[in-house]
Order: structure tokens, then C-alpha cells, then sequence
């Protein structure tokens, strides 16, 4: 069964934050990422919620953990990140 993780964040603004995500799918494939979902928190407009399958976690925690991404999201109004990996009982 596939791991999950599901990411959570402030973000400057939902719309732009949004347009950058999709056009970053390859990356996250090329890590075995797979998108389930995106959220927008209904109370908090800027607050975006992802779900993700995983087919390797070495592979998904180096990406999440990355100094790339972490740039990446910082100039994009990116703040306040969880990010919980989530095994099946």
C-alpha cells in the first residue's frame, strides 16, 4: 500500500500559490509523487491543504526536505508548513 502525505500551508495567495503547484507536478512525479487533492480551507482562503501518494519515501523526504523546494516556496509566499507522512495501519 502506498504511503501518503498530506502538506499544509499559509500562503500569500491561494490563486497564484495554486498556478505554481500545477505547473510543478513534473518535479513531484519525478520524486514518486503522486496528487490526490488540493484544498482551500473555506475559514481561510490562503491556507492550502495537498494529499499525496508516495511510491518511494526516501525519494519523497529528500524532495520535501530539499533546499530547492524550500527556496522555491519561500518566494512564493509560502509559510507556516506541515508536512505529515502518513503510513496505513
Amino acid at each position: 500500500m502506498a504511503t501518503h502525505v498530506l502538506w499544509q500551508a499559509d500562503v500569500a495567495d491561494f490563486d497564484a500559490w495554486h498556478s505554481v503547484f500545477l505547473a510543478d507536478a513534473p518535479n513531484r512525479h519525478a520524486a514518486g509523487i503522486q496528487d490526490l487533492h488540493v484544498w482551500r480551507d473555506p475559514d481561510k482562503k490562503n491556507h492550502a491543504v495537498a494529499l499525496f501518494a508516495i511510491a518511494d519515501l526516501d525519494k519523497a523526504r529528500a524532495f520535501f526536505d530539499s533546499e530547492e523546494l524550500a527556496m522555491h516556496m519561500e518566494r512564493g509566499g509560502v509559510a507556516h508548513v506541515t508536512v505529515k507522512l502518513l503510513e496505513p495501519a
